[in-house]
C-alpha cells in the first residue's frame, strides 16, 4: 500500500488518510513516499491534487490529468466514462493501479509497445510472445483488443464496445522501465525544526500504539446487525464461557419489550440466516441481515430498559443451580455483588443509583478510616475481594442472589440522603487486593473499579446499533448511530468542537459494553471512526485482558454502552503500556524488591542536609525502585531538588520527569528549580483546564510549555486563539483550526526534546505533549500516596523508565474516589504487602513548633520523627501557648442540603464557631503582629468554609479595602469528580486579603505560620462523623508553624472518637484546654 506525503506540512498517511488530510486542509501538492515521486500531471506536470484525476479508457489504458488538459484533449461526447478524483475521494486508491498500468513493459526485453498479457498477469511483447510455444501463447490478448486492462488489473465488469476508446490507443514512454528510468526526485536537506518534527512524529506512531493481534478495519470488517429483542419469539442465549470480570454464568439476554414502535416485518433483522451475502443497506431501513461495513448505513435503534419475563427468570434460576454456586464465574466482583445489592432492596423501599452527589467537591468522601480496618484484614489473609464478596452472598438467599443489580436505573429513587464524607454503602464492598496473581486478573479488577466509578460521573448511551462480528472468537465489532438530533451524542462533544469537525468519540478511548443489569461488562477501545452523512460508525476492540467473549448472538437492545472520561481513558491506555518487568513485579507484589545499599562518593549541593536526606539520595542513585517516606516538613521538596541535580551531574541522565497527584506540589519544586538553578532548561505542562490560570502572570508563567507556544505563534493563529476561547467558533474554518493544532503541536514538540527537567501532573504525563519523547529515564513521584493506584499507572508506564522515585507518606490523606479500591495508593500497597522490606524515612522535621508536633510524632510516626527545630526558632513574640483548644460549646451545628441528580446531599456549619474565629483573628492581626497572609483557617466541612469566607469578605478589620475573594483551585486530576465532588473542584482554597479559609483536606501540602482549626461538629449525640479520621486529623494537626488554635466542642470530641480523646486528654494534661480567647 503506497504512503504519502503532504509537502506542506510533512505530515505521511496512507491513501485514506491523505484523502482526509487534503479535504481538510486543502494543502495542494503530495509525493509518493515509496517511490519518491511527484503526484502531478503527466501531460503539464501541474502538481495540484485537486485538480487532478486518473481516468480509464475502458480495457485500453489509465492517464492521469489535469483538469485543463483533460477538456482540451476530450470534448463532451467523447470522455471516458470512469474517473478518479480526490473529489470522489478514489484518486489515490487507483494509484497504485495507475502506476501499474503506466509503467506496464515486457517482462523479458523491458520494452513497452505492442505488449500482450494473460490470466496469470504475465505481459509479453509481440517479439518475445512470438517464441511461446502456441498452446500458451494462445492465453495472451493484445493491448489492442480493448481488453487489455482487464485482465491485467483484474476489472470484472465485462467490457463495451461502446465504450470511448483513447486516441492512438495506450500511451507508452510514460513509464519508468528498463531502457528509460527517471531520474530520482532531488532530496533537500532538512532543516533542524524539520529534523526535530520527523522524529516527533516517528516516536509519537510509536508512542500511540495498543499491540493487537488483529489487523480488522471499518474496511475489512464483516459481520452481522444485531436484533432487537421484539424481533425475535425466542430470547437470544449467551453460551460463552466465563472465568472472570464481567463474566458469569450464561443468562438469558434480548428477551425485554421495547417501548420503541415495531419496525415493519420487511425491516425486522434477525440472526437466524447462514451464508447470506453481503448486501448495500439503506440508512433508513435494514433489509439484510449481513452488514459489511465498508460499504453499508445502519439505522440507529432506541432501546428500552430490559424487563426480564418470568419464564426467562426460571430458565436462569435452573441454569445457575445446575451449576452450582461454587463456579469461578462468580467470582468476578459485579456478578458478587448482586446477591448483597438485592437483598438491600429487598429491604429498602429507597434504592441507590447512578447519579451524582450534591455534595460540595472539596471535602472528599473520606473511607479512610474503613479502609485501615480493610487493609489489616487483608494484609492477614490472601483471599481476593472477589472471594471475600462472595462469601457474604453465599449467606444470602438464593432468590436474592440472582436478582437485580447496581446499575438497574429503573431503581433510581430522589431521597437518597449522603452525609459529606460518609462512603456509599453500596460500593464500599470493592476493597483492593494486596497482591495480584498475573497482569489479567490485575487489569481486570481495575477495569471494573473504573467502571464503577465512571458510571457515576457519565450517561450511558441507549441509542446505538451494533454489529457484531461473524464469529465468536473474534475481538471487533461495530457500533453505528445517527449524529443529527442525538441528545447523546451533543452532550459528549460542545456544538463548537462539532462544528471544526471534531467527533463524539476519538482513536484509544475506552467505551465500556455493559448488558442492561450490569450483570456483565466488556472494555473495549475505538480503534477506527468514519462519518458518512449523518451515520457515525465507530469500530471497537476489546481489550486483551477482557476475559467474556462477544455476546454475538444477542439482541442489540440488551446492551448499553458507557463512554469514559480523557483522565480514564489515559489510565486505561497506561494499562496496555506496562512492559518493564520491575514495574510489573512492582504492581503484583509476589516477588521482594531488590534494594542495593552502595554508598556513591558525592557532593552535595548544600551541606544542611540531615543523614536520612542524604541516605535517600543515595539509594535513589542505586535503585531502580525508591519508596522514600516524607513526614510534614521533613524537607521532601529540598530532597527531590537533589536527587534530581545528582542524577543530571553524575548519570547526565534527562529528561527527568517530576510528577504529582496535585499541582500545588509540582509547582513548590518547578520555584525551586527556577530560582535556584536557572542554568537548567525546565518545563512546566499544565492540563488544558489549567491554562487560563498559568498565564504569563502567573509564577511560573516563564517556564509553561503552552506560554511559549503561543508566543511562538504567527499573529493570524494568536487571533484564532482568541476567537475560540470567545466563543466565537463559528469564525474559525475547519482549515484554520487544523493548522493551528498543527503549528501548536509542532512548537511543543520541539521544547519538550530539548527540556531537561518536565513538571506535570499523574494524568497529564499521558497527555500528547510527551509522546514526543523516546524514553524517560527517571520519574519522581511526589505525594505518591495521594496518587491513588490507577493514575500511577500513568507515569509508571511511560517508555524507558530506569528509575523510579515514589515519595509520600502513608499516614496522611490519600486520594479520594467513591470506590474503595481506587483510593489505595501503590505506595500505600506495596508497603502493605511486604514486597518492599526497607522504606526510606525522612526523620527529622523542620516546621513545627515542638510543642505542636509532640502529639503527632508519638501518635502518628511512633516517636520515629524528630524535631529540627527549638522552641526558640520558632516562638513568636506574644504568642504564650502556640499551641490552644478554645473550648466554644455554645453554638449548635447546622445541617445545609443541596440536591443534585436524585442525591440529597448535606454537610454542616457552626455560625458562633465562625463569630469567635473572627475574635481570634483580630487578636492576631491588632495584638500580635500577624500579617493576613500568615493566617489560615482550616475545617473539615465544605459548608463551614464557605461561611467563615462570606462573614470575613464583609470584615472591614480582616478584609478593610473590601477586596474580592479569590480562589485557589486545584482540580481533580484523577477520578475524583465523583459523588462527593460534583461541582468540578476538588481542591478549593478561599483567599480573602491573604487569608486562607480551606477544608482539611484541599490544605494538604499548605502550611501557615498560624493556623486556626473550627471543629463544627457539636451535638448531644456526640457524633463528629468523617472528623474522626485518623488521617484528616494528622493533616489538621501538622499544618502550622508557629501556633495552631482549634476551635469546637471538646467534650463532644472527647466521646465521639477515640483518638480524639487522647488529644483532648493529652491538651488537658498540659493545661491547653481554655473556655475562652482572653488567654491567649
Amino acid at each position: 500500500m503506497s504512503m504519502f506525503q503532504c509537502v506542506t506540512c510533512m505530515e505521511t498517511l496512507d491513501a485514506e488518510m491523505m484523502i482526509r488530510h487534503l479535504s481538510s486542509s486543502r494543502h495542494k501538492a503530495i509525493i509518493d513516499v515509496f517511490r519518491e515521486e511527484d503526484v502531478k500531471c503527466e501531460e503539464c506536470q501541474d502538481p495540484n491534487v485537486h485538480t487532478l484525476q486518473i481516468i480509464r479508457f475502458g480495457g485500453d489504458d489509465m492517464s492521469l490529468l489535469c483538469n485543463s488538459c483533460f477538456s482540451k484533449e476530450y470534448s463532451g461526447s467523447d470522455k471516458p466514462n470512469t474517473c478518479h478524483s480526490l473529489a470522489n475521494g478514489s484518486l489515490l486508491r487507483f494509484w497504485d493501479n495507475y502506476l501499474k498500468v503506466r509503467d506496464c513493459s515486457c517482462e523479458q526485453c523491458g520494452k513497452d509497445r505492442h505488449l500482450n498479457v494473460n490470466d496469470e498477469k504475465k505481459v509479453l511483447c509481440d517479439s518475445c510472445l512470438s517464441k511461446v510455444p502456441p498452446a500458451q501463447a494462445n492465453r495472451f490478448i493484445s493491448e489492442n483488443s480493448g481488453r487489455f486492462l482487464y485482465l491485467f488489473l483484474g476489472i470484472r465488469e465485462s467490457s463495451n464496445s461502446k465504450t470511448v476508446r483513447r486516441k492512438g490507443g495506450r500511451k507508452v514512454g510514460r513509464g519508468r522501465t528498463i531502457d528509460k528510468r527517471r531520474k530520482p526526485r532531488e532530496k533537500k536537506p532538512l532543516t533542524v525544526h524539520e529534523q526535530i518534527a520527523k522524529m516527533a512524529y516517528e516516536t509519537k506512531k510509536q508512542n500511540n500504539i495498543i499491540e493487537s493481534d488483529s489487523t480488522t478495519s471499518l474496511k475489512s470488517f464483516k459481520g452481522l446487525k444485531a436484533s432487537t429483542s421484539s424481533n425475535s419469539s425466542k430470547p437470544q442465549t449467551l453460551k460463552s464461557p466465563s472465568n472472570g470480570k464481567g463474566n458469569g454464568t450464561s443468562k438469558t439476554l434480548g428477551n425485554e419489550k421495547s417501548s420503541s414502535p415495531k419496525p415493519s416485518s420487511k425491516s425486522r433483522a434477525t440472526n437466524t440466516r447462514s451464508g447470506s451475502k453481503n448486501c448495500k443497506t439503506d440508512a433508513r431501513s435494514f433489509k439484510h441481515t449481513t452488514a459489511s461495513i465498508s460499504n453499508n448505513r445502519f439505522e440507529n435503534k432506541s432501546d428500552s430498559p430490559a424487563v426480564k419475563t418470568p419464564e426467562a427468570k426460571k430458565r436462569r434460576d435452573t441454569k445457575a443451580k445446575n451449576n452450582g454456586t461454587a463456579s469461578k464465574s462468580h467470582e468476578s466482583l459485579e456478578e458478587q455483588s448482586k446477591g448483597q445489592r438485592d437483598k438491600k432492596n429487598k429491604n429498602n423501599s429507597k434504592s441507590t443509583s447512578s447519579v451524582k452527589d450534591p455534595v460540595d467537591r472539596n471535602a472528599r468522601n473520606d473511607k479512610n478510616r474503613r479502609k485501615e480496618g480493610i487493609v489489616n484484614d487483608r494484609a492477614k489473609s490472601t483471599k481476593s475481594s472477589s472471594e471475600k464478596i462472595l462469601d457474604k452472598t453465599k449467606k444470602l438467599p438464593a432468590a436474592d442472589k440472582e436478582k437485580g443489580s447496581i446499575g438497574d436505573d429503573s431503581q433510581k429513587d430522589d431521597t437518597e440522603e449522603i452525609e459529606e464524607g460518609e462512603p456509599i454503602k453500596r460500593l464500599t464492598k470493592y476493597v483492593p487486593q494486596m497482591t495480584y496473581p498475573d497482569l489479567q486478573t490485575y487489569f481486570n479488577e481495575y477495569s471494573y473499579a473504573l467502571f464503577l466509578e465512571q458510571r457515576l460521573e457519565n450517561d450511558f448511551l441507549l441509542d446505538f446499533q451494533i454489529i457484531w462480528p461473524k464469529n465468536q472468537d473474534e475481538s471487533s465489532f461495530v457500533v453505528s448511530m445517527k449524529m443529527k438530533n442525538n441528545t447523546e451524542l451533543e452532550k459528549l462533544l460542545p456544538p463548537n468542537l462539532a462544528r471544526l469537525g471534531r467527533l463524539p468519540f476519538v482513536n484509544r478511548q475506552p467505551l465500556i459494553l455493559v448488558t442492561k443489569d450490569e450483570s456483565r461488562v466488556w472494555y473495549a477501545y475505538v480503534k477506527e471512526t468514519a462519518l458518512k452523512r449523518d451515520l457515525l460508525t465507530v469500530l471497537l476492540e476489546l481489550y486483551p485482558w477482557n476475559r467474556s467473549k462477544l455476546p454475538v448472538r444477542s439482541a442489540n437492545d440488551a446492551f448499553k454502552i458507557l463512554p469514559c472520561s480523557a483522565q480514564v481513558s489515559r489510565i486505561f491506555f497506561a494499562m496496555t503500556r506496562v512492559k518493564n518487568p520491575k514495574f510489573i513485579d512492582l504492581i503484583l507484589g509476589q516477588k521482594p524488591i531488590k534494594q542495593i545499599n552502595f554508598q556513591n562518593r558525592l557532593e552535595f549541593s548544600k551541606e544542611s542536609f540531615n543523614e536520612s536526606q542524604r541516605s535517600a539520595i543515595q539509594h535513589v542513585l542505586n535503585n531502580s525502585v525508591t519508596i522514600l517516606q516524607g513526614p510534614p516538613g521533613t524537607g521532601k521538596t529540598s530532597t527531590i531538588e537533589e536527587i534530581i541535580l545528582q542524577m543530571i551531574k553524575n548519570f547526565h541522565s534527562f529528561p527527568i520527569l517530576c510528577v504529582a497527584a496535585s499541582n500545588i506540589a509540582i509547582d513548590n519544586i518547578a520555584e525551586k528549580f527556577m530560582v535556584n538553578r536557572p542554568d537548567i532548561k525546565i518545563l512546566r505542562i499544565v492540563s488544558e483546564g489549567k491554562e487560563p490560570q498559568y498565564n504569563s502572570e502567573h509564577p511560573l508563567g516563564k517556564i509553561c510549555l503552552h506560554n511559549m507556544v503561543y508566543e511562538q505563534l504567527p499573529q493570524d493563529m494568536k487571533d484564532n486563539i482568541a476567537k475560540l476561547r470567545g466563543g466565537r467558533a463559528k469564525d474559525v474554518s475547519k482549515n484554520q483550526y487544523n493548522k493551528l493544532l498543527s503549528q501548536q503541536n509542532n512548537i511543543s514538540d520541539r521544547h519538550v526534546l530539548q527540556a531537561q527537567i518536565l513538571f506535570t501532573t499523574n494524568i497529564a504525563a499521558g497527555g500528547r505533549q510527551l509522546k514526543a519523547i523516546q524514553e524517560l529515564p527517571v520519574v519522581i513521584m511526589d505525594e505518591s500516596t495521594q496518587s491513588s493506584e490507577a493514575s500511577t499507572l500513568v507515569p509508571l508506564s511511560l517508555p524507558g523508565i530506569r528509575t523510579f522515585v515514589f515519595v509520600g507518606d502513608e499516614k496522611q490523606l490519600s486520594s479520594f474516589s467513591n470506590v474503595p479500591q481506587l483510593e489505595m495508593s501503590l505506595f500505600e500497597r506495596v508497603l502493605l504487602n511486604g514486597c518492599y522490606k526497607k522504606p526510606h524515612m525522612l526523620d527529622t522535621q523542620y516546621r513545627m513548633h515542638p510543642k505542636i508536633s509532640e502529639f503527632p510524632i508519638a501518635k502518628f510516626y511512633q516517636g520515629q520523627l524528630k524535631n529540627g527545630v527549638t522552641e526558640e526558632q520558632k516562638s513568636w513574640e506574644g504568642i504564650e501557648y502556640p499551641l490552644y483548644f478554645y473550648h466554644c460549646d455554645k453554638g449548635f451545628e447546622s445541617k445545609v442540603f443541596n440536591r443534585q441528580r436524585g442525591m440529597r446531599g448535606f454537610t454542616y456549619n457552626n455560625r458562633y464557631e465562625c463569630e469567635e474565629i473572627k475574635k481570634i483573628i483580630y487578636k492576631l492581626i491588632l495584638e500580635k503582629n500577624v500579617r493576613t497572609d500568615q493566617i489560615g483557617i482550616i475545617t473539615p466541612y465544605s459548608a463551614q468554609r464557605d461561611l467563615i469566607s462570606e462573614m470575613l469578605v464583609a470584615d472591614t478589620v480582616v478584609n478593610p479595602q473590601g477586596f474580592a475573594m479569590e480562589q485557589e483551585l486545584d482540580e481533580a486530576d484523577l477520578l475524583d469528580a465523583g459523588i462527593a465532588h460534583s461541582n468540578g473542584k476538588k481542591n478549593t482554597i478561599n483567599i480573602i486579603n491573604g487569608v486562607y479559609i480551606a477544608t482539611i483536606d484541599s490544605f494538604q501540602g499548605h502550611e501557615k505560620e498560624f493556623v486556626i482549626f473550627s471543629c463544627v461538629r457539636n451535638n448531644k449525640e456526640n457524633r463528629i462523623g468523617f472528623a474522626s479520621d485518623r488521617k484528616r486529623l494528622n493533616v489538621a494537626l501538622t499544618r502550622a508553624k508557629n501556633g495552631l488554635v482549634l476551635v469546637g466542642n471538646s467534650e463532644v470530641f472527647r466521646k465521639g472518637d477515640p483518638l480524639w480523646r487522647d488529644y483532648v486528654e493529652y491538651l488537658e494534661d498540659r493545661g491547653l484546654i481554655f473556655n475562652d480567647i482572653e488567654s491567649y
